[in-house]
C-alpha cells in the first residue's frame, strides 16, 4: 500500500481533531482531489471512518504505555491512533512495516520530534494486542464500544439485555438502501440495467419498491441514477413513509425535506397526481432537493424555502412528513463523530422538534395524516414528543402503527440496526380527527 492513503487520512482526521470537522466533508474532498487506485481509496476511507468510530477504544490502549501525565500534540495523538488501528482492527499489514510507516509518516508531517515514542508505543501495542478494561467494569462497553458513558447508560436504558448487541452492530457495514422510482421502472428492469453497468442490487425483503447495493458502488456515475431510476433512502425512512397511507391527488407538505428522500417517495406515490412541498430553511438544501426531483422527473414537487417552526396559514393539506432535526444517534454508523456528542441535555433540542410538530399539524386538513419522524432512539426525542403532543391536542390520535420491520408501541414505530437491519429510527403516524 502506497503512502499517498496514509497521508490523505492523517490530513482528513488532523483536521476533524483541530476543527472538529465532519469525517464525510473531509473524506470526500481528499478522494475527489488525489489520483489514487481503487484499492487505496478504500484503505483511506477505512482509515478515516475506523480511527472515527473505535476513538475511545484506540485512546484507551494508546494511554497504557504513555507516560503518566503525558500529553500529546494534535497531529502525535492523530498519528498513533492511525497506527493503533491498524494494528489492532486492519488484517493485511505486517505489524513491523505497520509501525515503520508511521514512524516515516510522522517525519513527513512535520513530527519527526516524536518518531521514537510513535515507534515505541505502537510496537507496544502490536505486541499485547486489544486491551479492555475487565469484563463488568463501569467503563467497559463504553472503552469497547467507544461511546462515552452517559450514551452507553441512555443505551441501557432503551435496550436493556439487548444493549450489547445493539452496541455491536454499529460496527457492522451499512447496507445503502434505495428506492425504485416507480413512475419510471421496475426492480425487474433496474436490476437488469444496474447489472449491465457492473453495480448488484438485492430486492429488500416486504418492500417491492426497496433494494440495497450487494457491494459498495459508485451509483451516482451511472446511467441508471442519471436517468432518475431510483433515489437513496434508508429502509426505516421508506418503511415509514408507508404510515402516510398516501392515495393519487393528495396534497403533501414535508416540512424538514432535506435530504429529499420522503419527498421524492411521496411524489412517487402520486404518480404524477396532487403535489407535493418540499420545505427547508437553508437555501443550498433546497436547491439540492429541487435538482433532486428534476433528476427523478417529478413535476408534482416543488422545494420551498421555509422555517418549520412558524405555522403556515397559506394551506392545509392531506399528508404532513414531520421528520424533525435530532441527536442523530440511530445513525452512528454512518456519521461516527456523533458518537462523542453530550446527550446530557436534550431540553433545548426536544423544545424544537415539539414546536415543529406543533406548528406542522396546524396545517394538517381534518382527516389527514401526519408522520412524526427522527433518526434517533432517545425517548425524549420520540415516544415522549408525541405523549406531550397528544395530551394538548385532543383532536389528534395516534394512527395504525403496522410495517414489515420496527417494533410496534402504543406511540409509533421503533427502528433498530441490530433488529432490523437499517438506521435507528422512529416514526409515529397521527390523524387530525376534527
Amino acid at each position: 500500500m502506497k503512502d499517498t492513503s496514509r497521508h490523505a487520512a492523517y490530513t482528513v482526521l488532523l483536521e476533524m481533531e483541530r476543527e472538529n470537522a465532519y469525517s464525510n466533508i473531509g473524506l470526500d474532498r481528499a478522494l475527489s482531489r488525489l489520483a489514487m487506485e481503487r484499492r487505496e481509496k478504500a484503505f483511506l476511507t477505512r482509515l478515516v471512518n475506523g480511527v472515527t468510530e473505535r476513538r475511545l477504544t484506540l485512546d484507551h490502549n494508546i494511554r497504557l504505555y504513555l507516560r503518566q501525565n503525558s500529553r500529546l500534540k494534535p497531529n502525535v495523538r492523530t498519528l498513533l491512533r492511525m497506527g493503533a488501528y491498524e494494528l489492532l482492527f486492519c488484517d493485511g499489514v505486517p505489524a513491523r512495516a505497520s509501525v515503520n510507516e508511521y514512524v516515516a509518516l510522522s517525519k513527513t508531517v512535520g513530527a519527526a520530534y516524536a518518531s521514537g515514542m510513535i515507534n515505541a508505543i505502537l510496537r507496544r501495542i502490536a505486541e499485547h494486542g486489544l486491551t479492555l478494561p475487565a469484563n463488568g467494569a463501569e467503563n467497559y462497553l463504553s472503552v469497547k464500544y467507544s461511546l462515552p458513558l452517559a450514551t452507553v447508560a441512555c443505551f441501557e436504558k432503551i435496550y436493556g439485555g439487548e444493549t450489547e448487541k445493539f452496541l455491536a452492530s454499529l460496527f457492522d457495514r451499512t447496507k445503502i438502501y434505495g428506492r425504485i422510482n416507480t413512475t419510471k421502472t421496475t426492480f425487474a428492469a433496474l436490476q437488469s440495467q444496474l447489472a449491465a453497468e457492473g453495480i448488484g442490487i438485492t430486492a429488500a425483503p416486504d418492500f417491492d419498491e426497496a433494494f440495497y447495493f450487494d457491494d459498495t458502488a459508485a451509483f451516482m456515475e451511472t446511467d441508471a441514477f442519471r436517468q432518475g431510476l431510483f433515489h437513496i433512502q434508508d429502509l426505516a425512512s421508506i418503511a415509514a413513509s408507508r404510515l402516510l397511507e398516501i392515495q393519487p391527488g393528495m396534497t403533501v407538505l414535508d416540512v424538514c425535506a432535506a435530504p429529499g428522500g420522503k419527498s421524492f417517495t411521496a411524489a412517487e406515490l402520486l404518480g404524477g397526481t396532487g403535489s407535493v412541498t418540499a420545505c427547508d430553511i437553508h437555501k443550498h438544501k433546497v436547491a439540492l432537493i429541487a435538482k433532486g426531483a428534476v433528476r427523478l422527473g417529478l413535476p408534482n414537487m416543488r422545494a420551498v424555502l421555509r422555517d418549520a417552526t412558524a405555522p403556515d396559514g397559506s394551506a392545509l393539506y392531506d399528508r404532513i412528513i414531520c421528520d424533525v432535526p435530532c441527536s442523530g444517534l440511530g445513525v452512528l454508523r454512518k456519521k461516527p463523530e456523533i458518537r462523542y456528542k453530550s446527550i446530557d441535555d436534550l431540553s433545548e433540542l426536544t423544545a424544537l422538534q415539539y414546536k415543529i410538530l406543533d406548528a406542522s399539524a396546524a396545517s394538517l386538513k381534518v382527516g389527514g395524516r401526519l408522520v412524526y419522524s427522527t433518526c434517533t432512539v432517545t425517548q425524549c426525542e420520540n415516544e415522549d414528543i408525541i405523549e406531550k403532543f397528544l395530551a394538548s391536542h385532543e383532536n389528534f390520535a395516534p394512527a395504525r402503527q403496522t410495517l414489515p420491520v420496527g417494533t410496534a408501541g402504543a406511540y409509533g414505530v421503533r427502528f433498530a440496526p441490530h433488529a432490523d437491519d437499517c438506521d435507528g429510527f422512529y416514526a409515529c403516524g397521527l390523524i387530525r380527527r376534527s
